[in-house]
């Protein structure tokens, strides 16, 4: 066999594909550094880090160049629904704010600022402010301004709910600390002008919103407005404006109890002891008072701090405006709702003298007389306010205004509360009505009126006038049926006979079948 033959080999073409290119690297462009700004530090108008931040009254906080360059141009902030503000109108320094950004600057290696110029602060507010579009203007010609709208409209919906919550909770905290805390700086450290501006701000602040008067009334603001209210060397604005900051907080129910504890009532019933020398402050302390007498576990508190006598005077005083004595009035009768203010009323000198005064006075605003008889039947609940109102010729009065006052259609109601109130286990009621001629008007309650509680309560009290008892289940035809005269076949008392006991009524005919109707009853006088 011949030699093995060598093995040859064969290459085939092997293609590669190239490496991919290196990724570009990427440089932090504006958008990345605008992020770094926390959106708080920057003014809504100038876009920038802000170097000195104020406060307005609606709450926001601005650049002071900016604010000065919207008073020079008559022209309100972006988010502001008010009048454009004034070169010395009120304006707080946000001196919490202010030290956040120094803070945030030294640790970030930002440059110190400087407060803008005028001129670019000028530039600024008039670059914010939106120009109004023409009339009869092409489409064509807004395109530009059509396409940054609609980016600057998405940018800003691009925003999560989860961001947009967190700004509302900051701003919450936000407007807690700036206007309390500057409230609270001027009137420890700030000159009377100050503590007016504060107190201004602090009144407007707490007309916005139920969460931020709930999350203005702590302790240290409370104790800072007794203070404005109880010193002498405020100004009678300042106490207005107090007064006027408490009684927007009393109106949220969780504030009532907190108030009352931090002492406000004290102070708030000295403004209302006095008088028409501060008025204003006067009418919106007992609008105060009111709001905290709405809650039950404050009334008998507020009661024996003495509070009632000077809401008294306030109602029964004619001289004083028409809202301060309605204020009065609806403290009054929640505070008389408690046992221990109904005792306080009936012992207080004059009072229901006064109350009914101020009730039976048709010349009286009928708001006023209508909340002098509320006042007037939470005290006939107790033994001794029945015996105060009997002793002041309360039974005449009323019989007069159901009788002849023109206003008896809106009074009745509680007037017929109060004679019954009365008549409750009273004996000498029973006189007194009598000699009073009260069982008429009460007569044609119980047949004329619409069903309800007074047509009750007239029932009820024309049964105890006549000491007939509370019957129950018998109507006006029974009680009618009881009262007749047995003895005259002619169905009227003979004059000749001796009158033994009291008669509600006589007949001018006899007994019909039916039950007749009121025209047919008449009173009969008192031997």
């Amino acid at each position: 066999m011949g030699a093995a033959r060598a093995r040859r080999w064969k290459l085939l073409p092997f293609h590669s594909k190239p490496p991919p290119p290196p990724p570009a690297l990427s440089l932090p462009g504006k958008e990345e550094q605008e992020e770094d700004v926390p959106r708080e530090f920057l003014c809504p108008i100038l876009g920038a880090p802000m170097d000195d931040p104020v406060i307005l009254p609606s709450g926001r906080t601005y650049e002071r160049a900016c604010i000065r360059a919207c008073a020079e141009l008559s022209i309100s902030p972006a988010g502001v629904e008010e009048q454009p503000p004034s070169p010395c109108g009120v304006i707080i320094p946000n001196d919490a704010l202010r030290a956040a950004i120094r803070t945030w600057r030294a640790r970030s290696g930002h440059a110190p600022s400087s407060a803008p110029s005028a001129a670019a602060a000028r530039e600024a507010v008039l670059r914010a402010v939106p120009t109004p579009r023409p009339p009869g203007r092409s489409s064509s010609n807004l395109s530009c301004s059509s396409r940054a709208s609609a980016a600057s409209t998405s940018s800003s919906w691009s925003r999560s709910s989860s961001e947009i919550t967190t700004t509302v909770e900051l701003e919450t905290v936000r407007a807690k600390e700036e206007v309390g805390q500057a409230a609270v700086k001027a009137v420890e450290s700030g000159e009377e002008w100050e503590v007016e501006a504060a107190m201004a701000a602090l009144r407007q602040a707490t007309r916005e919103s139920a969460p931020r008067r709930r999350a203005l009334c702590v302790p240290r603001l409370l104790a800072a407005l007794r203070r404005v209210l109880l010193s002498a060397r405020h100004s009678n604005a300042a106490r207005a404006h107090a007064a006027a900051a408490l009684a927007n907080l009393s109106l949220e129910p969780e504030n009532r109890v907190p108030i009352v504890r931090a002492g406000a009532v004290p102070a708030l019933i000295e403004v209302v002891g006095s008088g028409a020398g501060a008025s204003e402050a006067c009418e919106h302390a007992a609008g105060a008072l009111f709001g905290l007498a709405l809650h039950e576990g404050n009334r008998a508190a507020i009661g024996v701090l003495g509070a009632v006598p000077p809401l008294l005077a306030l109602l029964t005083t004619g001289g004083h405006a028409a809202r301060a004595r309605r204020d009065a009035g609806m403290a009054l009768y929640h505070l008389s709702l408690a046992a221990v203010n109904q005792s306080k009323l009936a012992r207080a000198p004059g009072a229901a003298k006064n109350l009914l005064s101020i009730a039976s006075n048709s010349t009286e605003p009928l708001p006023v007389r209508r909340l002098a008889l509320m006042v007037i039947c939470n005290v006939a609940a107790c033994v001794e306010g029945r015996t105060a109102l009997m002793d002041a010729g309360a039974v005449a009065t009323f019989s007069v205004i159901l009788s002849d006052d023109p206003c008896r259609s809106e009074l009745e109601e509680w007037c017929v509360a109060a004679l019954y109130d009365m008549s409750m286990g009273s004996p000498r009621f029973r006189g007194l009505a009598r000699a009073a001629g009260v069982d008429r008007p009460l007569i044609l309650i119980a047949e004329q009126a619409e069903p309800g509680a007074h047509k009750d309560m007239a029932r009820k009290a024309l049964r105890a006038m006549l000491g007939l008892g509370d019957i129950n289940g018998g109507g006006l035809h029974d009680f009618r049926n009881s009262e007749r005269n047995d003895d005259d076949d002619s169905g009227t008392m003979a004059s000749s006979m001796p009158v033994r006991r009291r008669r509600a009524a006589s007949w001018g005919a006899p007994p019909a079948s039916k039950i007749p109707n009121s025209h047919h009853w008449r009173s009969v006088c008192i031997d």
